[in-house]
C-alpha cells in the first residue's frame, strides 16, 4: 500500500562527533509518508506517549490535532503505528469535522 502514515515510536540519543552517547536519550515518535516527515522528542514515557494519544484507540484524534499534513492521509488509508495497520475509523463526528 502505497503513502500510508507511519508512526514509528523512537528513542533519540545525540551523539559527539566520535559518535558516542552524549547526554540521556529521550523518547517520542516519528511521524512519516512517502511527501514527508516529522518528530517529537518530548516524552519521558511510553506511558506519557499513551496519554497523549498516541494508541491504536486515539491515533487518528492524535494526528488529527497534532500533524495536520498527514490527516487525510491517515483518515483516507489508515495508519501504521509501530508497524501495526490501524484501518480509517469514520464516525459522523469525523466526517462533519474537517482535519
Amino acid at each position: 500500500m502505497s503513502n500510508i502514515v507511519s508512526v514509528q515510536f523512537t528513542r533519540f540519543q545525540d551523539l559527539d562527533s566520535d559518535g558516542s552517547p552524549n547526554g540521556e536519550p529521550t523518547l517520542g515518535y516519528r511521524i512519516y509518508d512517502d511527501y514527508g516527515a516529522d518528530y517529537n522528542n518530548c516524552y519521558d514515557s511510553i506511558e506519557e506517549m499513551h496519554e497523549a494519544g498516541l494508541t491504536p484507540e486515539g491515533i487518528f484524534q492524535f494526528i488529527d490535532e497534532n500533524h495536520d499534513p498527514f490527516c487525510m492521509t491517515a483518515r483516507e488509508r489508515g495508519v501504521l503505528l509501530n508497524g501495526r495497520y490501524i484501518p480509517p475509523r469514520k464516525t459522523e463526528d469525523e466526517e462533519a469535522r474537517p482535519c
